[in-house]
């Protein structure tokens, strides 16, 4: 029989969490960065485009690097370096919501504020990322419905930084900060 005096699994996690900060949200990072990614992978079983960002992080570097005379062109190679840095975005991004977002965004529920987190994230990747980086003067942007996938682009990267953003309200939440 369990002791019932036992903490649970969700208060031991949490305690790890606070007693490691930087490593806690390294590996909540990667956590919710996994599970958006995959998702993104399967948006369009709903209809919504794919968004695979590995591969875009990927074609990105290889386009930069691809002038230089590099062999980013190795679609194995462009693969690995856009899913590395699509993790290192993702725990930075993750460090960034636990130093300085968690405690800037006045709500109390730490989902809310992982959620809120996402529409920011959103609002940045689909207002400046997606048209300037990722597909540069092929129309996209924050209010520019009239590019091929309409509406359902903004839609699937808003669910996609939704689902990041919720796994990190999910797995972090401090005792200090409400």
């Amino acid at each position: 029989m369990a002791n019932s005096l036992a903490p649970s699994a969700s208060q031991r996690w949490h305690k790890w969490v606070e007693e490691h900060p930087v490593g806690g949200l390294a590996l909540i990072g990667v956590i919710a960065t996994q599970l958006g990614t995959y998702f993104g992978y399967c948006f369009n079983a709903i209809g919504l485009p794919q968004l695979p960002w590995p591969a875009y992080n990927g074609a990105l570097i290889a386009g930069a690097a691809g002038d230089k005379g590099a062999s980013w062109g190795n679609p194995i190679a462009q693969y690995f370096t856009g899913q590395s840095m699509h993790f290192v975005n993702g725990i930075v991004f993750c460090i960034l919501f636990g130093v300085i977002a968690h405690k800037a965004i006045p709500v109390a529920n730490h989902v809310l504020k992982g959620l809120i987190y996402g529409v920011i994230m959103t609002i940045i990747s689909i207002g400046f990322l997606v048209p300037y980086a990722y597909a540069p003067k092929q129309g996209y942007g924050l209010f520019s419905f009239d590019t091929p996938n309409g509406w359902k682009l903004p839609a699937g990267v808003l669910l996609w930084h939704l689902i990041y953003g919720a796994v990190i309200g999910l797995l972090y939440q401090p005792k200090d900060n409400k």
